[in-house]
């Protein structure tokens, strides 16, 4: 699918919730992949056509920070959307 451009970690350590970049090339897309420490698979997926990877690294970072809220309603365990 696609590949995996940087992660980011809530606290201070790496084993806790954390949130991965990834880019699709051939969809021309952006997106974050949402994990709980617990498991291994993701439990949220965000795309964001058409926006920069700075925004999308921002929206990553805001959400390891408690800033960004995710929709407790939409939520994809290993799914394409």
């Amino acid at each position: 699918m696609g590949k995996k451009l940087s992660t980011y970690y809530c606290g201070d350590n790496t084993d806790g919730d954390y949130c991965e970049v990834h880019i699709d090339m051939k969809e021309e897309l952006l997106y974050i992949k949402y994990y709980r420490a617990e498991s291994s698979a993701y439990f949220h997926l965000e795309e964001f056509r058409n926006k920069a990877l700075r925004y999308v690294e921002d929206a990553a970072e805001n959400w390891t920070m408690g800033i960004k809220k995710l929709d407790d309603n939409i939520m994809y365990e290993r799914t394409l959307l």
